[in-house]
């Protein structure tokens, strides 16, 4: 144990904490440093506001004209007010309607429009007698081949003259064409 320690114990005395320093008018002041009659005058001087007093019959009726005329006008400004959110209620209306409208026509006009699977594939069937067999096709995917075509020249060939895939489904790819070379 150190000295310190030991000392402590022999002497039996706590010492106690220095005392909290006292920040009065440091760090914190205390209350407000200006007495009342060195403040400035604030911008507020209720001698400019208006009196209180009783207002007499007179000064009632006097009145009475001005509160008048004043409602008036409020009255006419709020009708003022109405009628320009009429005209935009009713141009908000006239937009909504518009495009409601738009959508609609959209709407017909993709309903009525036939689409390249909607539409019959020109495909050759076997009441036209124009049916190519699979061994025609063959044929000519290897004749062409031997002429020195590319596989994507013979698919493009293929789908020009509307002959239809194996499956009758989907279009001739050049990918399609290879696969089938090699099978050959």
């Amino acid at each position: 144990m150190n000295d310190f320690l030991k000392n402590m114990r022999i002497s039996g005395k706590k010492e106690t904490a220095a005392g909290r320093k006292n920040m009065d008018g440091n760090y914190f002041p205390s209350g407000e440093r200006r007495i009342p009659k060195d403040r400035r005058p604030s911008t507020f001087n209720r001698s400019n506001s208006i009196p209180v007093k009783e207002a007499t019959k007179q000064e009632i009726w006097d009145l009475i004209p001005v509160i008048a005329e004043n409602t008036t006008q409020l009255v006419k400004e709020m009708g003022r007010i109405a009628a320009v959110s009429e005209t935009i209620m009713e141009s908000q209306m006239r937009q909504q309607n518009a495009m409601a409208d738009f959508f609609e026509s959209l709407k017909v006009l993709i309903s009525n429009r036939k689409y390249p699977d909607d539409m019959p594939i020109a495909t050759a069937s076997y009441t036209s007698g124009t049916h190519y067999t699979k061994d025609d096709i063959i044929s000519t995917i290897n004749r062409m081949r031997d002429q020195g075509a590319t596989f994507a020249t013979i698919a493009e060939y293929l789908r020009d003259k509307g002959i239809p895939t194996f499956s009758g489904r989907g279009q001739w790819h050049a990918q399609t064409i290879h696969r089938l070379f090699k099978l050959i």
